[in-house]
């Protein structure tokens, strides 16, 4: 065996272990993106449940950020700004799985599912009155969707229909 047959063998182990590192890395990288997805999938499963929580944890908070979402003009400053926060909350955990599934962490299915949850919600005249004075305080690329979501009504009922709320004047169902 002379040195050129052993260096072109010694290459082709070498290009051998480089594919097989390729493929393994490869698996790895899949295993992770998987991993990322799932773990993002559970907290925004738990951030949405939590927001939800509230309506059989507290009721009498409840019943304040349901007359919020129907737009009650008569909501003292204390309720409104307590209902603010949590449309707040709500709408940046929503921006947050959106973000998420813009940059592939979140799993379309989850997302297109969770969303449609979020949009009934967007849809109520107090979150739209909401979103119209707080715009500026979300990311552009949220803004944009939000916009556009809002250009349409929900596959589901509303909140505030769901529960058979009345309501109030000049509010859309």
């Amino acid at each position: 065996m002379d040195w050129t047959l052993i260096g072109a063998l010694g290459e082709l182990l070498g290009a051998v272990a480089v594919v097989v590192s390729l493929v393994y890395l490869s698996r790895q990288v899949h295993q992770n993106t998987s991993a990322v997805q799932t773990a993002n999938a559970v907290t925004v499963q738990g951030n949405f449940q939590q927001l939800a929580r509230m309506f059989y944890t507290d009721r009498e908070m409840g019943d304040l950020v349901l007359r919020a979402m129907r737009g009650d003009p008569d909501m003292m400053p204390a309720d409104r700004i307590a209902t603010y926060a949590y449309f707040f909350d709500f709408m940046k955990t929503a921006e947050l799985a959106y973000y998420q599934f813009l940059n592939g962490d979140l799993d379309r299915q989850l997302w297109e599912a969770t969303f449609e949850f979020y949009h009934a919600y967007f849809t109520t005249p107090g979150f739209r009155a909401y979103w119209a004075e707080r715009r500026s305080a979300f990311i552009p690329i949220f803004q944009v969707a939000m916009d556009g979501w809002l250009a349409g009504e929900s596959k589901i009922k509303r909140p505030d229909v769901l529960v058979g709320a009345t309501p109030m004047a000049g509010g859309a169902s």
